[in-house]
């Protein structure tokens, strides 16, 4: 076959093929955006984020090359109503795109910052709107299928309209000045005089909020809602009144510590579907809006079904495409309309009925939504890590002998995702030492002092600790103060993660540790360990500011090349501990590296006179731990932390929110002042 005729008939064939493969595209896309586009709430997984990625941004673009596309093949003045021309069926299928341009219910933004830029969509709104009304307009009267497209381009601004209606409501502007006019603050202080809640019982605090007539299966949900109203006044960077944070501190203080992140995570629930969805608030003008959608894809599909008798008149493909885009969409509605009715705020209104009937279908479909799922922490050990220098790559000895690239691996390093080496489920045990460790926390901020007392009642104090205190509680704070007090934060958190690893590796060559089935606070402390180390490298936005990532790779250089040292299950010519090491380490190091401060600090920990058992060593080094993430979720901003919600949220973010809930938080801190105020309010109401 002739080179030149082949190209040619190729030419023809995209031609031919160009929009309908592009609106098709488009489908595939809203159809792959509802089924994940709400999943990144539930999973961590990279590869998920990268695909929500990946089809969002696509979206978009395609509907709005399709629709310049079918610019050029809009037909109808050719045509009459005794002989429709097939050209004019393109043109038909434009206003389909509006309502892809709509997106699904399950996903509106992204990221944070897609809904400050809203306004963006009212301009692509009112051009893309303009080019499809122009279709309609070339072929009005000239053929039956004109009819059909009205019911679809009304269904099309009716969602698009919907979205950027939920891109507004998300700003952050829009946001606070919703904040600042409703004035939860003092709603709450009507109800709760300041010194009520002091000797307030957990039944009367119920009663107050009318907890009490709701169904027990609810209470969560309720509970959840509640705290969520109080995170959008910390959201909008605005201070929690003493009533407010007293109310929520009374609400989790009863809870053990799998309760407490259970209400965490229905919380974050509502905080995801509002930011980055349209699934929120259940009410009428929502309701209207989408049956309004709903009826017009419905009629059109209903309609075109019946007018098209004379099929033969337009190609057979037109057709299935058509059916394919019109039922498409009726049943993107469907599954829209299913998501919203299951959803917390659907339930949330539904337990608020107080009907027996409601109570029935609520405990059918959400009790056992409540039990939560697991979740995890991605892990980072500096050990196992490759650092490059100066083009070269080292590897320890022990890991060229052990470990293998796995699929995984070269898939994550392929995304930029090659510092996230595995995932720890975050078990029962490690919530119960973070929970008992807040609320510790909190025993020591009295909020029913009226005077700060210095190390009692300074919460500046308080949430600036970041292992001094596990270490004065232990007595040997001026031992340790040097890796704690005396370094800033990054270089504390490598310095003790390399410790950990160490004592880790050199409990198990004298056997007090057993690498198979390590003591839980050994394990709890890796964890937590490669955790922060994992957040240095890939969320250095969530950490307070440093010079962690030229640290963290001069140290990650001299650490692939000498922990062969302590990772070796044999015992090596030099040891780790030795003064020949810790002098071959400076000699060859650089100034920022910490590798031998690590050694140094490891060697102290083992130290028998520090540690008379390998559990009290344990302990003391999870606490520590638990401590430095505590200090590091309270200087988390709260926009770190909804973006953090898109990637199925992080441990960090969940400790931050329960710190505020706890009154561990500058915006919820109190003055004489605000008291004051606060009992005046409530004594004028």
């Amino acid at each position: 076959m002739d080179i030149n005729n082949l190209s040619k008939r190729a030419q023809e064939l995209w031609n031919e093929w160009e929009f309908r493969s592009l609106i098709l595209l488009s489908l595939f896309l809203q159809i792959l955006l509802v089924v994940i586009g709400n999943r990144r709430k539930y999973s961590s997984g990279i590869g998920l984020e990268w695909f929500v990625w990946i089809a969002y941004l696509s979206a978009d673009w395609v509907a709005t090359l399709a629709l310049g596309i079918a610019s050029r093949s809009q037909g109808g003045l050719e045509t009459n109503p005794t002989n429709p021309t097939p050209k004019f069926i393109p043109s038909f299928w434009a206003p389909i795109l509006l309502a892809h341009l709509g997106g699904p219910d399950t996903i509106t933004a992204y990221a944070l910052e897609d809904n400050e830029i809203w306004s963006r969509h009212i301009l692509q709104l009112a051009i893309q709107t303009a080019a499809a009304s122009y279709f309609l307009f070339k072929s009005w009267g000239k053929d039956p299928l004109i009819y059909i497209a009205i019911p679809v381009f009304v269904a099309g601004i009716t969602k698009y309209g919907e979205r950027i209606f939920a891109l507004w409501q998300a700003s952050s502007e829009k946001l606070r000045a919703s904040e600042i006019g409703r004035n939860f603050n003092s709603e709450l202080s009507e109800k709760f005089p300041c010194v009520g809640f002091f000797d307030m019982s957990e039944e009367d605090l119920n009663k107050g909020l009318e907890f009490n007539n709701k169904i027990p299966e609810a209470l969560y949900l309720h509970e959840a809602h509640f705290l969520f109203q109080m995170f959008k006044i910390l959201f909008a960077d605005l201070a929690l009144a003493h009533s407010s944070h007293m109310a929520s501190y009374r609400i989790l203080s009863s809870k053990k510590a799998t309760e407490a992140f259970k209400l965490i995570e229905l919380e974050s629930g509502f905080v995801y579907n509002v930011f980055f969805t349209k699934v929120t608030r259940v009410s009428l003008p929502r309701a209207i809006l989408r049956s309004i959608s709903f009826l017009s894809s419905t009629s059109a599909l209903v309609t075109f079904s019946l007018m098209i008798a004379n099929k033969h008149a337009y190609p057979e493909t037109e057709l299935i495409i058509s059916y394919i885009l019109l039922g498409g969409g009726v049943v993107l509605e469907i599954y829209g309309a299913i998501m919203l009715l299951l959803s917390e705020w659907a339930m949330l209104h539904l337990s608020m009925l107080r009907k027996s009937w409601a109570d029935s279908v609520y405990r059918a479909i959400y009790s056992d939504r409540n039990k939560g799922w697991e979740r995890y922490m991605a892990q980072h050990d500096l050990t196992d890590a490759q650092i490059t220098k100066n083009g070269a790559l080292w590897k320890m000895v022990i890991n060229s002998l052990v470990c293998k690239p796995t699929a995984k691996a070269c898939f994550l390093k392929l995304i930029g995702k090659g510092n996230i080496q595995s995932w720890e489920v975050i078990s029962d045990e490690l919530k119960e030492l973070i929970w008992e460790y807040l609320k510790d926390k909190r025993s020591r901020y009295s909020h029913e002092r009226p005077q700060p007392d210095p190390g009692m009642n300074d919460l500046k104090e308080i949430l600036a600790e970041r292992g001094d205190q596990v270490l004065k509680s232990m007595g040997c704070l001026e031992e340790f103060r040097w890796a704690v007090v005396e370094i800033d934060f990054h270089g504390s958190l490598l310095l003790w993660h390399i410790a950990t690893d160490i004592c880790y590796h050199d409990d198990i060559r004298k056997k007090n540790v057993d690498a198979k089935n390590p003591p839980p606070y050994c394990k709890m402390s890796r964890s937590l360990s490669n955790y922060m180390l994992y957040l240095l490298i890939e969320r250095p936005n969530m950490l307070p500011k440093g010079i962690g990532d030229e640290r963290y790779k001069q140290t990650g250089i001299q650490v692939t090349e000498f922990s062969w040292c302590w990772r070796s299950e044999i015992i090596t010519p030099t040891d780790w501990g030795s003064e020949e090491f810790l002098n071959k380490i400076k000699k060859n190091g650089n100034k920022v590296s910490m590798l031998r401060d690590a050694c140094k600090l490891a060697k102290e920990l083992q130290s028998p006179e520090n540690n008379s058992t390998s559990e009290k060593k344990w302990r003391m080094i999870s606490q520590i731990w638990v401590e430095m993430l505590a200090y590091a979720a309270s200087n988390c901003g709260w926009k770190e932390y909804a973006q953090a919600l898109t990637r199925g949220g992080e441990l960090l973010t969940r400790v931050c929110l329960l710190m505020a809930h706890l009154g561990l938080s500058e915006q919820c801190l109190t003055t004489r002042r605000t008291v004051f105020m606060e009992d005046r309010s409530s004594g004028e109401a």
